[in-house]
Protein backbone atom coordinates (compact mmCIF):
# COMPACT_ATOMS: atom_id res chain seq x y z
CA UNK A 1 0.00 0.00 0.00
CA UNK A 2 2.90 2.37 -1.24
CA UNK A 3 0.54 5.08 -1.79
CA UNK A 4 -1.84 5.55 1.34
CA UNK A 5 1.93 4.92 3.04
CA UNK A 6 3.06 8.42 1.55
CA UNK A 7 -0.47 9.93 1.87
CA UNK A 8 -0.23 9.20 5.64
CA UNK A 9 3.37 10.89 5.35
CA UNK A 10 1.52 13.45 3.98
CA UNK A 11 -0.47 14.81 6.38
CA UNK A 12 1.87 13.95 9.39
CA UNK A 13 3.98 16.79 7.45
CA UNK A 14 1.39 19.11 7.16
CA UNK A 15 0.15 18.19 11.02
CA UNK A 16 3.88 19.16 11.16
CA UNK A 17 3.92 22.12 9.33
CA UNK A 18 1.07 23.97 10.36
CA UNK A 19 1.99 23.86 14.14
CA UNK A 20 5.07 25.64 12.83
CA UNK A 21 3.17 27.96 10.73
CA UNK A 22 1.30 28.60 14.10
CA UNK A 23 4.36 29.35 16.29
CA UNK A 24 5.13 32.14 13.61
CA UNK A 25 2.39 33.94 13.77
CA UNK A 26 0.46 36.12 16.28
CA UNK A 27 -1.84 34.80 18.65
CA UNK A 28 -4.90 36.87 17.27
CA UNK A 29 -4.12 34.43 13.80
CA UNK A 30 -2.95 31.09 15.34
CA UNK A 31 -6.45 29.58 15.96
CA UNK A 32 -6.65 28.59 12.27
CA UNK A 33 -3.35 27.13 12.25
CA UNK A 34 -3.39 25.00 15.26
CA UNK A 35 -6.79 23.44 14.11
CA UNK A 36 -5.68 22.29 10.69
CA UNK A 37 -2.34 20.83 12.59
CA UNK A 38 -5.03 19.14 15.38
CA UNK A 39 -7.09 17.64 12.59
CA UNK A 40 -4.19 16.67 9.93
CA UNK A 41 -2.41 15.01 13.23
CA UNK A 42 -5.18 12.53 14.43
CA UNK A 43 -6.19 12.10 10.50
CA UNK A 44 -2.66 11.05 9.86
CA UNK A 45 -2.87 8.90 13.20
CA UNK A 46 -5.93 7.18 11.86
CA UNK A 47 -4.19 6.78 8.69
CA UNK A 48 -1.34 5.12 9.64
CA UNK A 49 -3.48 2.43 11.57
CA UNK A 50 -5.67 2.04 8.39
CA UNK A 51 -2.17 1.15 6.50
CA UNK A 52 -1.32 -0.97 9.45
CA UNK A 53 -4.87 -2.79 9.05
CA UNK A 54 -4.83 -3.20 5.13
CA UNK A 55 -1.19 -5.07 5.50
CA UNK A 56 -3.10 -7.59 7.67
CA UNK A 57 -6.59 -7.78 5.98
CA UNK A 58 -5.80 -11.24 5.06
CA UNK A 59 -3.41 -12.59 7.63
CA UNK A 60 -3.99 -15.76 8.82
CA UNK A 61 -2.22 -15.04 12.09
CA UNK A 62 -5.36 -12.74 12.97
CA UNK A 63 -8.86 -14.70 13.51
CA UNK A 64 -11.46 -13.05 10.91
CA UNK A 65 -13.44 -11.44 13.81
CA UNK A 66 -9.72 -9.58 14.07
CA UNK A 67 -9.29 -8.84 10.91
CA UNK A 68 -12.99 -7.04 10.44
CA UNK A 69 -12.36 -5.02 13.81
CA UNK A 70 -9.12 -3.66 12.55
CA UNK A 71 -10.56 -2.93 8.92
CA UNK A 72 -13.82 -1.70 10.63
CA UNK A 73 -16.43 -4.18 8.33
CA UNK A 74 -18.96 -6.34 9.10
CA UNK A 75 -19.05 -10.04 9.38
CA UNK A 76 -21.90 -11.94 8.00
CA UNK A 77 -22.56 -15.52 8.01
CA UNK A 78 -23.06 -16.61 4.81
CA UNK A 79 -23.73 -20.28 3.57
CA UNK A 80 -22.31 -21.17 7.12
CA UNK A 81 -19.10 -19.64 6.87
CA UNK A 82 -18.70 -16.37 8.41
CA UNK A 83 -17.40 -13.95 6.18
CA UNK A 84 -16.23 -10.14 6.09
CA UNK A 85 -18.64 -8.23 4.15
CA UNK A 86 -18.22 -4.48 2.89
CA UNK A 87 -20.66 -3.11 5.34
CA UNK A 88 -18.74 -0.61 7.56
CA UNK A 89 -18.81 -1.38 11.34
CA UNK A 90 -17.35 1.75 13.07
CA UNK A 91 -14.58 1.12 15.48
CA UNK A 92 -13.07 3.67 17.67
CA UNK A 93 -9.53 4.41 16.73
CA UNK A 94 -8.17 3.99 20.23
CA UNK A 95 -9.51 0.37 20.50
CA UNK A 96 -7.77 -0.03 17.42
CA UNK A 97 -4.28 0.82 18.60
CA UNK A 98 -4.92 -1.14 21.73
CA UNK A 99 -5.83 -3.78 20.09
CA UNK A 100 -2.60 -3.88 17.92
CA UNK A 101 -0.59 -3.00 20.88
CA UNK A 102 -1.89 -5.53 22.25
CA UNK A 103 -1.80 -7.85 19.34
CA UNK A 104 1.90 -7.83 18.79
CA UNK A 105 3.67 -6.85 22.08
CA UNK A 106 1.72 -9.08 24.13
CA UNK A 107 1.73 -6.45 27.20
CA UNK A 108 -0.88 -4.55 28.00
CA UNK A 109 -0.17 -0.73 27.26
CA UNK A 110 0.63 1.34 30.11
CA UNK A 111 -1.94 4.20 30.12
CA UNK A 112 -0.85 5.99 32.46
CA UNK A 113 2.40 7.43 30.88
CA UNK A 114 2.13 10.93 29.56
CA UNK A 115 2.18 10.20 25.92
CA UNK A 116 -0.90 7.92 26.21
CA UNK A 117 -2.84 11.05 28.12
CA UNK A 118 -1.94 13.03 25.74
CA UNK A 119 -3.04 11.13 23.09
CA UNK A 120 -6.24 10.81 25.00
CA UNK A 121 -6.41 14.94 25.25
CA UNK A 122 -5.91 15.26 21.45
CA UNK A 123 -8.85 13.27 20.29
CA UNK A 124 -10.92 14.89 22.62
CA UNK A 125 -9.87 18.07 21.41
CA UNK A 126 -10.51 16.78 18.02
CA UNK A 127 -13.54 15.55 18.50
CA UNK A 128 -14.37 18.95 20.26
CA UNK A 129 -13.88 20.60 16.85
CA UNK A 130 -15.36 18.04 14.91
CA UNK A 131 -18.54 17.73 16.79
CA UNK A 132 -18.54 21.31 18.63
CA UNK A 133 -21.21 21.71 21.37
CA UNK A 134 -19.29 24.42 23.04
CA UNK A 135 -16.52 27.47 22.24
CA UNK A 136 -13.42 25.39 23.02
CA UNK A 137 -9.88 27.23 22.84
CA UNK A 138 -7.03 25.18 22.36
CA UNK A 139 -3.11 26.27 22.90
CA UNK A 140 -0.25 25.84 20.90
CA UNK A 141 1.08 23.50 23.56
CA UNK A 142 -1.71 21.42 23.41
CA UNK A 143 -1.27 20.50 19.49
CA UNK A 144 2.32 20.21 20.02
CA UNK A 145 1.99 17.23 22.95
CA UNK A 146 -0.74 16.19 20.73
CA UNK A 147 1.87 15.86 17.41
CA UNK A 148 4.33 14.49 19.84
CA UNK A 149 1.66 11.44 20.97
CA UNK A 150 0.67 10.89 17.47
CA UNK A 151 4.35 10.51 16.38
CA UNK A 152 5.08 8.30 19.65
CA UNK A 153 2.34 6.47 19.19
CA UNK A 154 3.12 5.35 15.60
CA UNK A 155 6.76 4.91 16.87
CA UNK A 156 5.89 2.49 19.53
CA UNK A 157 3.36 0.80 17.12
CA UNK A 158 5.73 0.08 14.20
CA UNK A 159 8.26 -1.25 16.69
CA UNK A 160 5.77 -3.81 17.69
CA UNK A 161 4.54 -4.50 14.66
CA UNK A 162 7.23 -4.33 11.84
CA UNK A 163 9.97 -4.49 14.71
CA UNK A 164 11.05 -1.44 13.50
CA UNK A 165 10.70 2.25 14.41
CA UNK A 166 8.69 4.87 12.47
CA UNK A 167 10.87 5.99 9.36
CA UNK A 168 10.21 9.43 10.37
CA UNK A 169 10.35 9.52 13.91
CA UNK A 170 14.22 11.09 14.26
CA UNK A 171 12.47 14.32 12.15
CA UNK A 172 10.43 15.00 14.84
CA UNK A 173 8.18 17.85 15.04
CA UNK A 174 10.40 19.70 12.37
CA UNK A 175 8.39 19.42 9.06
CA UNK A 176 9.94 18.90 5.72
CA UNK A 177 7.34 21.42 4.25
CA UNK A 178 7.55 25.13 3.62
CA UNK A 179 4.75 26.65 2.58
Amino acid sequence: MKNFDEFSNEILEEAKRFLEKAKETDDKNKPPYLHASLLLSISSLEAFVNGIADDFKDATSMNIFERAFLTEREIALKNGKFQIVNGLKMTRLIERIEFLFRKFNYTKLDKRTAWWQHLIHGIKLRNSLVHPKEYSRISTEEIERTLKAVLTCLDILFKAIYKKGLPVINKGLDSKLDF
